[in-house]
C-alpha cells in the first residue's frame, strides 16, 4: 500500500479537482443565478473563480459534462436561488456560510479539500519509496 500511496493521493486530488471544476462551471451557467455566482466568485473567492473558469471551458469542450455540472449545481443551489437573487453581493458568503442541503455541503467541503489533498500528494511524492540499486559488476 505504501508503495502506491503517492499515486492514490494524486489520483484523489485530480478527481476532486475535476469534480469541483464540473460543479462550479455548471453553477456559472445556471439561467437565473449563474451570472451572480460568477461575479461573486471572481470578486470574493479566487480558488472558486479558477475552478469556475476551467469548468466553463470544460463544459464548452464537452457539452455533456457541462449539462452534468449544470444539473448538479441546480440541485445544490436551488434552495438558495431566491436569496442569491435578492442579495447578489454576498452570494459566495451565503453559499459557503449556510448549510442548504447535503449536495451543497459536499461541494463546499470539496473546495476546502483541494489544498489539503495537494499538500498530501506533494508530501507522499517526496516520501515515496525509491528503487535501491546494489553495487555490482559493470557490464561491458
Amino acid at each position: 500500500m505504501r508503495k502506491y500511496l503517492h499515486l492514490i493521493v494524486t489520483a484523489l486530488f485530480v478527481l476532486t479537482l475535476f469534480w469541483q471544476c464540473l460543479f462550479w462551471g455548471g453553477a456559472s451557467t445556471l439561467p437565473e443565478t449563474g451570472p451572480i455566482v460568477r461575479r461573486s466568485a471572481l470578486r470574493e473567492a479566487p480558488l472558486v473563480a479558477g475552478l469556475l473558469v476551467v469548468g466553463e471551458l470544460l463544459g464548452k469542450a464537452v457539452p455533456a459534462l457541462g449539462d452534468l455540472g449544470r444539473g448538479w449545481a441546480g440541485e445544490a443551489l436551488g434552495p438558495a436561488a431566491e436569496r442569491i437573487k435578492t442579495d447578489p453581493d454576498v452570494a459566495m458568503d451565503f453559499i459557503f456560510g449556510e448549510s442548504l442541503n447535503s449536495t451543497q455541503r459536499l461541494v463546499t467541503r470539496g473546495v476546502y479539500a483541494l489544498p489539503v489533498l495537494l499538500l498530501l500528494a506533494v508530501i507522499a511524492w517526496l516520501r515515496r519509496p525509491r528503487q535501491v540499486r546494489m553495487l555490482g559488476s559493470r557490464r561491458r
